[in-house]
Formats: structure tokens, sequence, C-alpha cells
């Protein structure tokens, strides 16, 4: 009899859980096919299948959908990165699979989202305040990653490299935006192998 209780706790809490996997989902796939803009929370209730009052018992605000999305991606990107730097025998094998794998992103519907949240941010204050404080700490994270490469490689993390990684950080956007135009990747694709042979010799010098 004591159980009980208990069980029917974490039946909720996976019940809660379930419900908010699938209002992010919803939210993802609203905003890669009709940006920001067309991410009302109408879109994301129709998208989901619930009532907007069960979305905003989890989420109150569209603003916190968005919140809960970037977080998701992120905490995603960190496992992903931090994988592709450690299969990394040398820095420079290192830094390539870093860079693999932060274009890889660009094959699902993710990148397309967070673009479409961060480039939104400018114009939205509840969003900036929502999305602002851990996007900056993964900006941060992925900085430490490349600095730590670069230092194994003896390479100073000066004003060009710094550059480097802004050029990088634009490339990423660019081909997200192309993406979003035209899923075929096939020429993203090329685009990527080229920037990535560019990027390693300018970094590493061979």
């Amino acid at each position: 009899m004591e159980t009980k209780p208990a069980k029917a706790q974490r039946s909720q809490a996976d019940r809660s859980a379930a419900t908010r996997e699938k209002v992010i989902e919803a939210a993802r796939d609203v905003l890669f096919a009709q940006g920001y803009s067309g991410a009302t929370m109408q879109a994301i209730r129709k998208a989901a299948g619930m009532s907007v009052g069960a979305i905003q018992h989890q989420f109150p605000t569209k603003a916190k959908i968005m919140a809960a999305l970037i977080a998701q991606f992120s905490a995603h990107r960190t496992r992903v990165y931090t994988d592709a730097i450690r299969r990394g025998t040398t820095p420079r094998e290192s830094m390539e699979n870093l860079i693999d794998a932060n274009f890889q992103m660009l094959r699902g519907p993710e990148m397309a989202a967070a673009l479409e949240i961060h480039l939104a941010r400018r114009n939205d204050p509840d969003l900036e305040r929502e999305v602002g404080p851990s996007t900056r700490r993964f900006d941060r994270r992925v900085r430490l990653w490349v600095y730590k490469i670069l230092r194994a490689a003896g390479v100073e993390d000066d004003e060009t490299h710094q550059s480097l990684q802004l050029l990088n950080n634009a490339v990423t956007g660019g081909l997200t935006v192309e993406y979003i135009r035209n899923p075929d990747g096939a020429p993203i694709e090329r685009a990527v192998a080229i920037w990535k042979a560019q990027m390693l010799n300018l970094i590493f010098r061979s």
C-alpha cells in the first residue's frame, strides 16, 4: 500500500516529461517550416495535438518553450562535440572532428530552429531574457574547447584565430539558411569540405 503514491507520482512525472518533449518537438518542426513569426502558440498547439491549456501548464509562455528547445539542443551539441573532440588522437584530428560534428548538425531541423530563435532575440525582450544566458554559457564552452585544442597544438589563440572562429559561426549560419531554403545536402557538403580544408590550413599552417 505504501508504494502506490510513489508509483502514481512517477507516472505523473513521466506524463509531464512526455508532454514537454512533444511540445518541444512540435515547436522545432513549426520553427523549421514556418519560421519564428509562424511559431505561434496556436501553431505549436496544432502540431503537438493538444490544447493550449495543456501546453501552458508546462510552458506558460512561448519564450519558455523556445528556451527549453535551445537548452535541449545545447545539451545534445555538448555531448556530440565532446565526443568528437575526445575521439581525436591529435589536436588537428580533434579540430577536424569538431568541425565535422558542427556541420553534421545541419542535417536536422534543430539548427534551423535555433537560428530562428536567435534571430528573434533582438526584437523580443522576453525571449532574450529566457534564452540569452544559456546561449552565452554554451558559446563560452565552445570557445574554451577550441582554445584547449589550439593550446595542445602549440598554436596561440590570437586575434586571427578568434576571427576564424567568428567566420566559422557565420558560415554555419549561412549554410543553415541554405538548408532551410533547399534541404538538398550535396551542395552543402561540398561547401563544408572546402571550408573545412581552409580552416585547418589556416589554423595549423599546413
